[in-house]
Parts: structure tokens; C-alpha cells; sequence
């Protein structure tokens, strides 16, 4: 039996090996010889275009560039920066002017390096158009990616008819994955306060949502009713997302929190989880890039080893129920995310702790109240008044606990850079309390 899983392990190391070698090397040759030169770029609208404050960020899927093929490969894919106005969908049949550039990597404000090359490889991208002008644009075909995407946006109309700013774009973040449109400020305060992981929709929010659903079905509904309904909830949130690769592996990573934590069978979730992770490194190895994916799967494998063990060490401190529940997964999943948010952000958080016990119970309410008044705003906003005043009321004290808590004298502190290898040595530590406590876990299980 162990023969055959090191077997199988090597076997899907060498594809995986093969696998990033040729992604690299797919991806290093398509715009080398039009680099700094002036280009008319034809091509498909490759994903769900990325509105900012003053500028609309669009993934071009390229056939041709000055009339003819990419050099030394079949396709590949340039990020056009156009003005915030242009109205593109996916789908969309495009031709755009401007200078084609290499991503350069860029300093941020905390000292990192952060690796835009890297960034853009994760999802294929590897030449960038700025300042780019859209010269022609005709519709594309209806795909299934072109309608969710169509749903995605009329909610987000809908939701804007009844809520206001900031609020309104924080409830889009929560339901739907989208950042762009909340001011500086208070994305900074979200960073220093240690939440920005309720901004976008991670593996960690929709874990957050399905407890909390699965929490309150199990009042009306048998056990397996529940947690059917709770998948049904999670596929419908990947759905209303757009149901874009980082909204799939958000969902993965939340159906897997909820088989660790409700089915007691945490055996099974975490060779869910490693199989869902290699699952999306061979499908795309470039993902080591993506530090969204790298967290996803550190916040569910902390969720899924360190969380009980947590959880029977507060039982002096804190009582049974949702308090105790929702500290032992905030300080599980936030220990085992700390080395790495360390490398990436370089913000250490002091109030990190505290500030998610308080918020986290709000959230998955306060999307309720959001889906519910995007919903209603849909057939008339008159209907959606009240769920939306909820939600504004809810969201106005998250957005207040942080930006208080991003103010307190020694709030946070920010480490110095520092090389990936202390990183990794960090998780020595981690990775061994992590196996003893998932086998003592495993133990206590009478089937696993």
C-alpha cells in the first residue's frame, strides 16, 4: 500500500515537473520580438474585465499581432490597460493599439518586492499593453462564462441602487470577490487590522459562511440535509462570482473546511485537500505564483490540523458554542498563515486576534442581508430598502473595528524583509504540531 502511494507521489511529482517546465517555457516566447514597439494587438476578451478607479484592466486571449501570428507560439496572452469608460465582456472580439511592455516586478510601500511578472504568469498573462487604445470591439458568441459573468455585473448594479459607498463595495468583495473600488484607506486599515482575507472571496470566507449556514440549517434540517444545503450555498456563491478559476478554488477549499471540520472525517479532508492542490498545480503549475492560491491552501490546512486541538485548548478560557468555534479557527488559521502573510505584506498585525473574533460572526449576516438586497433590488429597489440598511448598518461597524483598530499605538509592526528559506524554516515548527495534532485528531475519530 505504501509502495504504491510513493509510487503515485512520484509519479505525479515528475508530471508536475514536466508540467511547469513546459508552462515556463510556453510562456517565455510569444511577444519576445514585439517588446517596446508600438504593436496593433487582435484578440478575444479572456476573462472577466478588471475595473479600477481610472483605468478598466482587460486579458486578451491574442490571434494576431500587425496582422499576423505570435511568433514561436500558437496564442497567448497580453493584459491591455484601457480608459475606465470602455464597455468590454468577456467574450468580446477586440483590437487594441499601444506599446507592448514586460511586467517589471515593483517595490511596495512595506519594502517587498512584489513579483508582477509571477502575478501575471499564475494566470497565463506575460506582456502588458498601458495606456493601450481600443481601436475596434464587436460582441462574442454566448458561452456560459459570458452569462455568469452578465448575471455578476446586474447584481452589482442592483446592489449599487440601494447601498451606499464604502459600504457597497465592501458587500461586493464579501459576495463577489471584487477590491477595486474601496478606497486606500480603508484596504490599508483592512491589512494592518488583519482583515483583508474578508475582502475578497477566499477559501477562508466561504468556510466562514458555510459554518455559520451550516450552524443555523441545522436547527430545521437533518445533519446530511444540512450539509447538502451548505454545498448547494457554496456552489450558488462560485456561480453569482462568475465562476472564475480563483472563485473555484475558493469554493474547493470551503467544501473541504466543512468536510474537516462536520464530518469529523479529518483524514479525508486532508487528502481532499491535497488532492485538490495538485489537482490545480497540474492543470496550471504556475500557481505557485498566485499568492492567493499559496494561502488558500495554508489557511484550510491549518483550519483542518490545528483547529481542534485549538479548539480543546481554549475549553478553560472560553465556552462551548460559536465564541469558542470562532477563536479556535481564527487562531488556527491565522498561525498557520503567519510566516507566509509575513513574506508577502510584511505587516505583523498585534490586533489581528481579537478583531476577527469580534468581526467574524458578523460577516456571514451581513451577506445575507447583501445577497438578499442585491437579490430584491433586482425586481424592485423600493423591496430592497431594508435588507440593504441592515447591511450598511453591519458593514459600517466592520469598516469602524478596523479602521480603530488600524489607529491604536503599536497596532501592527512591519518586519523587515526577509528571505523565503527563513519562511519555509518557519513551518518546521508549524508542520510538526500540525501532524501530531491531526494524528491525535485522527485518533479520537472512530472512522477516518
Amino acid at each position: 500500500m505504501r509502495r504504491g502511494v510513493l509510487l503515485l507521489l512520484l509519479a505525479v511529482g515528475v508530471a508536475l515537473g514536466v508540467r511547469m517546465w513546459s508552462a515556463f517555457g510556453a510562456q517565455e516566447q510569444p511577444f519576445v520580438s514585439y517588446v517596446g514597439r508600438a504593436a496593433v494587438v487582435a484578440g478575444t476578451v479572456a476573462d472577466d474585465p478588471d475595473r479600477r478607479a481610472s483605468s478598466v484592466r482587460v486579458t486578451l486571449e491574442v490571434r494576431t499581432i500587425n496582422g499576423g501570428p505570435l511568433d514561436g507560439a500558437a496564442k497567448g496572452k497580453l493584459l491591455a490597460v484601457l480608459p475606465r469608460d470602455t464597455a468590454l465582456q468577456y467574450g468580446d472580439i477586440v483590437e487594441v493599439r499601444g506599446v507592448v511592455e514586460e511586467p517589471q516586478a515593483f517595490e511596495t510601500n512595506n519594502g517587498r518586492t512584489f513579483d508582477y511578472p509571477g502575478y501575471l504568469r499564475a494566470r497565463g498573462v506575460t506582456a502588458v499593453v498601458q495606456y493601450a487604445v481600443l481601436r475596434a470591439a464587436e460582441d462574442g458568441p454566448p458561452s456560459v462564462y459570458r452569462t455568469l459573468y452578465t448575471l455578476k455585473h446586474s447584481f452589482e448594479r442592483a446592489l449599487e441602487r440601494v447601498m451606499k459607498e464604502p459600504q457597497v463595495s465592501l458587500m461586493e468583495g464579501l459576495l463577489l470577490g471584487e477590491k477595486a473600488g474601496l478606497p486606500a484607506s480603508i484596504l490599508q486599515a483592512f491589512i494592518i487590522a488583519g482583515l483583508i482575507h474578508i475582502v475578497v472571496l477566499s477559501g477562508y470566507n466561504i468556510g466562514v459562511v458555510a459554518d455559520w449556514s451550516l450552524r443555523f440549517l441545522s436547527v430545521f434540517l437533518p445533519r446530511r440535509a444540512a450539509l447538502v444545503s451548505v454545498g448547494i450555498i457554496i456552489v450558488l456563491f462560485a456561480l453569482m462570482a462568475g465562476g472564475g478559476m480563483a472563485t473555484v478554488r475558493a469554493c474547493l477549499m470551503g467544501l473541504i473546511a466543512v468536510l474537516a471540520r462536520y464530518l469529523e472525517r479529518p483524514a479525508l479532508a486532508l487528502r481532499s485537500l491535497c488532492a485538490a492542490a495538485l489537482a490545480m498545480l497540474l492543470y496550471n503549475p504556475l500557481a505557485l505564483f498566485d499568492v492567493g492560491f499559496v494561502l488558500s491552501v495554508l489557511a484550510t490546512l491549518g483550519l483542518i490540523t490545528l483547529s481542534p486541538q485549538v479548539e480543546r485548548l481554549l475549553t478553560r478560557v472560553l465556552p462551548a458554542g460559536i465564541v469558542r468555534s470562532t477563536a479556535a479557527t481564527t487562531i488556527a488559521v491565522q498561525l498557520f498563515v503567519l510566516p507566509a502573510l509575513l513574506y508577502y505584506t510584511g505587516v505583523f498585525s498585534l490586533v489581528s486576534f481579537p478583531v476577527n473574533i469580534v468581526v467574524l460572526p458578523l460577516v456571514p449576516l451581513a451577506m445575507l442581508f447583501g445577497f438578499l438586497a442585491g437579490a430584491l433590488s433586482l425586481i424592485h429597489p423600493f423591496i430592497a430598502l431594508l435588507p440593504a440598511l441592515f447591511g450598511e448598518w453591519l458593514l459600517g461597524g466592520i469598516i469602524a473595528v478596523a479602521h480603530y483598530s488600524s489607529l491604536l499605538p503599536l497596532g501592527s509592526y512591519i518586519v523587515p524583509a526577509f528571505s523565503g528559506w527563513i519562511a519555509l524554516g518557519a513551518y518546521l515548527p508549524l508542520g510538526v504540531w500540525a501532524i501530531v495534532a491531526h494524528s491525535r485528531t485522527a485518533a479520537r475519530t472512530p472512522t477516518s
